[in-house]
């Protein structure tokens, strides 16, 4: 009996805040953030000032709470492999993000029209670059150059498909979601060959 009193009380907790999440980002496509106050929010959610607090502080410490879970949401998906697994076929992982933002794309798209969400998932791509660098090949990277160089590389492909997501969920650009980890792929293969060169290169 307790135990399904802590069910209930876990899912109503799990809606509550998703109630809160959502409120916000779509107050914050009718005003700017600094102009939206608690009751904003609480009114729009349909709920009383005391489940918001149970939950939030107040209005930024949301918006850093929805921008946190998105990217652990992200970082979880990539966790599901080792790094050489995505180095070896990156479909793996593009087709899981894909999947991840089409099950709720009104709510991300949403997100990613808000102003600073691209600078923080830019500046949160050091966890990316941490995960990648416990793959193999870096093992071999002993010169620090060489590594530098590395990160460069991965650099320049986060940073490409990352845009392209981006892109592709506020509708930039003429790929459906659906369609981006297909074309991420092709993207990759034609750029490997050249690639692998780069990195015989850097081992040499």
């Amino acid at each position: 009996m307790e135990e399904g009193k802590k069910k209930v009380e876990y899912r109503s907790s799990l809606r509550s805040k998703a109630l809160i999440k959502r409120a916000l980002l779509e107050l914050m496509q009718e005003k700017s953030f600094d102009k939206i106050s608690v009751s904003d929010i609480v009114r729009k959610a349909d709920i009383n000032r005391g489940t918001f607090y149970a939950h939030f502080k107040n209005p930024h410490d949301v918006l850093l709470r929805i921008q946190d879970d998105m990217f652990s949401e992200l970082t979880t998906l990539l966790n599901k492999y080792s790094p050489d697994e995505i180095m070896a076929d990156p479909m793996l992982i593009f087709r899981q993000v894909s999947e991840f933002l089409i099950s709720d794309i009104a709510y991300y798209r949403m997100l990613f029209r808000v102003a600073g969400v691209y600078e923080y998932l830019s500046d949160n791509k050091s966890r990316i670059f941490n995960y990648f660098l416990a793959s193999d090949v870096v093992k071999y990277l002993e010169d620090k150059d060489a590594k530098r160089e590395f990160i460069g590389l991965l650099d320049f492909w986060v940073c490409g498909i990352f845009n392209i997501y981006y892109d592709a969920v506020l509708e930039k650009i003429p790929l459906r979601l659906d369609e981006v980890p297909s074309f991420c792929a092709k993207v990759v293969s034609l750029s490997s060959r050249g690639s692998m060169d780069f990195l015989k290169m850097l081992l040499s």
